[in-house]
């Protein structure tokens, strides 16, 4: 037979005890991986190995699966962290279990949401399905948290526009009418944030604006005014699994201002915690350009160009 800890990652890292024995594997098999180190009890009944996804073992310990935020997290989606774990449970479900202690009762204290829930058959032993997980988050989450993940899932192909309004369909009354909001163009949950935010405040913008020479750019605001919104990747000190942008972005500004452009970044942190001064700036940068603008069109630019200065070569030191 097959061993019984490939058996489990086939299975999709979790298996209970009586999925095992229908298997043919016996009580001394399952033994023996115990105490081989092969497999491990998540919780009364369910084995997994040690390569198994923390957040699904975290989530099968307590006794029921992934959703929400934590499940879209969990499939790479750029969503808005939380702090808490999201978990959804069958509503006939008892005796939940801590996350980090199988041995103990879940408290109403731990960092862990609980949804009680006639949970669906699709997605995976540990995760409920791209479409329970995103009804989750609009039944729980503020317009712009549901939103940007709505506009995640889109922009990393998970869900289909239809799918994705089938949703909606099935979401609470307040949820629905958010419906028009999500966008594939949305690269992260930052940008998500600032298109509903300048929406909120009647600004326009064009989403990823393509300039020839430069590549896209997050938003166009008026003819010269653009916004990038900045995350990790874009510092010098970014230690990801991709190259730091750092260097690309100020050639690209570069290239952008020598065409009478202006490129605005803003990290997350001033996204967070100082958007009034964002907007203000965003704003100003608008109306620069458009006086700027109705400047040029009576007086084109002309850029000048200065006569370099001839330096005088160094005399050639005479032979001995």
């Amino acid at each position: 037979m097959r061993a019984i800890e490939r058996v489990i990652r086939g299975s999709g890292y979790f298996l209970r005890r009586r999925d095992l024995l229908a298997l043919g594997y016996t009580d001394g098999a399952i033994q023996r991986s115990l105490r081989d180190r092969r497999i491990f009890r998540v919780r009364q009944g369910w084995y997994s190995i040690p390569s198994a996804p923390e957040a699904g073992i975290r989530a099968v310990r307590i006794g029921g699966r992934l959703t929400g935020i934590s499940a879209l997290d969990d499939l790479g989606l750029r969503v808005p962290r939380q702090a808490d774990l999201y978990v959804a449970v069958k509503s006939t479900a008892s005796r939940l279990r801590r996350a980090t202690d199988r041995h103990a009762r879940l408290l109403a204290d731990d960092a862990v949401r609980v949804l009680w829930t006639a949970t669906g058959s699709g997605g995976t032993p540990w995760r409920v399905s791209i479409s329970e997980a995103l009804l989750a988050v609009l039944s729980m989450e503020t317009r712009d948290v549901a939103v940007a993940c709505c506009s995640a899932a889109l922009r990393h192909r998970k869900i289909t526009a239809s799918a994705l309004a089938e949703v909606f369909a099935r979401a609470p009354e307040r949820a629905r009418r958010w419906s028009a909001l999500p966008s594939a163009l949305d690269d992260s949950h930052g940008e998500t944030f600032v298109r509903l935010w300048l929406m909120d405040v009647g600004v326009s913008c064009e989403q990823q604006f393509y300039v020839a020479g430069v590549g896209h750019l997050d938003f166009r605001l008026s003819q010269h005014s653009f916004v990038e919104v900045d995350g990790a990747q874009h510092d010098p000190r970014w230690t990801g699994d991709t190259p730091s942008s750092y260097e690309r972005d100020h050639d690209r500004d570069t290239s952008m201002s020598i065409d009478g452009a202006r490129v605005q970044r803003f990290t997350y942190r001033q996204l967070y915690s100082d958007w009034p001064r964002v907007l203000a700036a965003i704003e100003r940068a608008i109306a620069d350009d458009l006086a700027l603008t109705a400047l040029r069109t009576r007086h084109p630019y002309r850029p000048v160009k200065r006569k370099r200065r001839r330096i005088p070569a160094e005399p050639r030191p005479h032979a001995p």
